[in-house]
């Protein structure tokens, strides 16, 4: 008897990892595929003006040359480390929690004067990268992180595949509180950069948290999970935010159960992404900088 089971987790295992490596990327978008938020469309055309397209070319003849990625992974990552950019002109602090998009952040870093050209032209100062010392990242910190990249972003599942899922971590109740009650001026102080040359962006972006902040609802668990999975099999990932806020602001302890996510990999999750997204992110190439990082305007290395 025993070993009919453990047959079973022998072949489910297999199937796992046959479908986490047979993930295809679609075409990528010809843009960041960026929101209404006013400023935003500047802010990311002035990102798109600042990057040399021989630095991108040579970046990409690297990148090809040392790893072996799936087609139109190239893209898609840069399309991502594109959206963290702008999330680095907005944020106080911005870790990153994709492990390929790091890793194509680190060939950017390999022509350090290109590089340094670029991160001048676009903040005006040298956009730093730093090792998170954190092995686990801090959940809360993630669950922020995801709270923004939705307002700002659309999100797709080559997104979805290259974070390793999102509304997986809640959002702290009490971030949510100082979004509902803290002044434009306190929350700067607290979460933005009170320096950034984006700040319309910045206002804007909070005006929307806001609103978001404000709609959330202390929904029945069956409600959660019924509102995710629709989102989830309309492919309509951003509609997800607010159940995701309900559920952090309402039930913080009860997150996992609510969203149905569990420690290991044996279980489907309602969040936003497949199950192979419950598992813990693995670099498929060559160059893993086998941490996540965080990133600062300014400072030392």
């Amino acid at each position: 008897m025993e070993w009919l089971l453990l047959l079973a987790v022998f072949i489910w295992f297999v199937l796992f990892l046959r479908k986490k490596r047979s993930f295809k990327f679609g075409l990528s978008p010809k843009s960041l595929e960026i929101k209404q938020i006013k400023g935003l469309k500047k802010l990311s055309d002035n990102l798109e003006q600042s990057i040399s397209k021989s630095y991108l070319n040579n970046v990409e003849e690297r990148v090809g040359k040392e790893n072996r990625l799936k087609e139109h992974e190239y893209e898609w990552r840069l399309m991502d480390l594109k959206r963290y950019f702008i999330l680095t002109s907005l944020l106080k602090e911005s870790p990153m929690f994709s492990e390929k998009v790091d890793e194509l952040w680190h060939q950017m870093l390999m022509f350090t004067r290109e590089y340094d050209e670029f991160s001048k032209k676009y903040l005006g100062t040298t956009l730093h990268h730093r090792p998170n010392v954190n092995v686990e990242p801090n959940p809360d910190l993630r669950g922020f992180f995801d709270w923004v990249y939705a307002e700002l972003f659309f999100i797709r599942q080559e997104n979805i595949h290259l974070y390793n899922g999102f509304f997986r971590n809640p959002v702290h109740p009490d971030i949510i509180d100082d979004f509902k009650e803290l002044t434009e001026v306190e929350l700067i102080d607290n979460y933005f950069k009170s320096d950034s040359k984006y700040m319309a962006t910045v206002l804007a972006l909070i005006s929307s948290m806001k609103k978001t902040a404000n709609r959330i609802k202390n929904y029945e668990k069956k409600q959660i999970r019924e509102m995710m999975k629709k989102s989830k099999s309309q492919q309509n990932y951003n509609e997800m935010l607010v159940p995701f806020m309900s559920v952090s602001y309402f039930h913080y302890d009860e997150f996992s159960s609510y969203m149905k996510i569990s420690n290991n990999n044996s279980s489907s999750c309602t969040s936003c992404g497949s199950a192979s997204a419950c598992s813990t992110c693995t670099s498929d190439s060559s160059f893993s900088s086998g941490s996540s990082c965080s990133s600062c305007g300014g400072g030392g290395d």
